[in-house]
């Protein structure tokens, strides 16, 4: 049995500001972060990602020791590659003023509604959702925050899922390594990179990754971002139609859709992300054990000097929390 409640029921989104919301006390399986906003662009398709920009951050913290730890646009790419989570949004008409929506994922095991891999049960004000808003907002006018939970009351879990954010800038392109955290299984991890390529030019913040353990390569030797990022969607969820398409029409039938700026077809919102597997049947056979590792690092190639971001999805045992 769950139970599906309200937290937030619907409270004014300021920019700039970082509410805090006590969450409920019983084994929690996820969070669902609602935005409705109204379109502020005339008879064209916003740029999806002004959503996601939405949220700087968004932080589960236990006790002020973060569990869930993002940005919206690694939110919402953590939601689909781990969890299989797809929103659909309301109401992406393309008119100015339509009143829209989308909800986020917060998930506390891979699989939602799992009794087994859950947040266990906590005491009230222990366990707090934040949320940092961007100073400014693009496209969209207004906006209000929902916020739901679904509790698995009963529940016994033995893990829950963390994941936490890391971000480097290298000052050149040579190798470089990201520690990774010890203790828990890692199941999976979400790479995102500033620049991928463009045109006929091959840049990538991301060339290439070895996962390395006890200074030896370990499981992943070398894999590069094509291969990495076009695998993305075959083990995970099916990309989304997050970009847009165009019909070509008349200039003198509908003047106002006569528009030659959209790519034809956008690139996936999540283009610059990259997963790297380990638990891919998610049974345990290949999950990432790091209790015998004395380091343990990502080492990535870089082609440009620009911005990753690391996300290790850890599955912690309830007891070691």
């Amino acid at each position: 049995m769950f139970t599906h409640s309200v937290v937030v029921p619907n409270e004014t989104i300021t920019a700039g500001k970082s509410p805090s919301y006590d969450l409920p006390v019983s084994p929690l399986s996820h969070l669902l972060l609602t935005i409705k906003f109204a379109q502020d662009l005339v008879s064209d398709a916003m740029v999806f990602a002004n959503i996601a920009k939405m949220l700087d951050k968004v932080e589960v913290l236990y006790k002020g020791s973060g569990v869930t730890s993002m940005n919206g646009l690694d939110l919402l790419a953590c939601g689909l590659l781990v969890c299989d989570f797809e929103s659909w949004g309301v109401n992406a008409a393309g008119v100015d003023d339509e009143l829209r929506s989308f909800t986020f994922l917060v998930p506390f095991g891979r699989q939602l509604y799992s009794p087994i891999e859950c947040y266990p049960s906590q005491s009230r004000g222990e366990l707090v959702l934040q949320t940092t808003w961007a100073s400014e907002f693009t496209e969209i006018d207004g906006g209000t925050l929902q916020v739901e939970a679904v509790e698995l009351p009963g529940a016994h879990p033995e893990r829950f899922l963390k994941m936490t954010t890391s971000g480097f800038t290298p000052t050149g392109t040579a190798e470089f390594d990201m520690e990774l955290p010890i203790g828990n299984q890692i199941s999976d991890i979400v790479l995102w990179g500033a620049t991928i390529p463009s045109g006929l030019t091959a840049t990538r913040t991301i060339s290439s990754i070895q996962v390395r353990k006890n200074n030896s390569e370990f499981m992943y030797s070398h894999s590069n971002f094509e291969t990495l990022h076009n695998m993305m969607g075959r083990l995970r969820a099916a990309p989304g139609n997050w970009g847009s398409h165009v019909h070509r029409l008349t200039a003198a039938a509908w003047a106002q859709w006569d528009d030659t700026g959209p790519v034809i077809p956008a690139n996936h919102i999540l283009a610059n992300h990259l997963l790297v597997p380990f638990d891919v049947r998610r049974d345990g056979m290949h999950i990432l054990r790091t209790d015998d590792a004395n380091d343990l690092n990502i080492r990535i190639k870089p082609d440009a000097a620009a911005a990753v971001r690391v996300i290790p999805c850890e599955v912690v045992a309830v007891g070691a929390r």
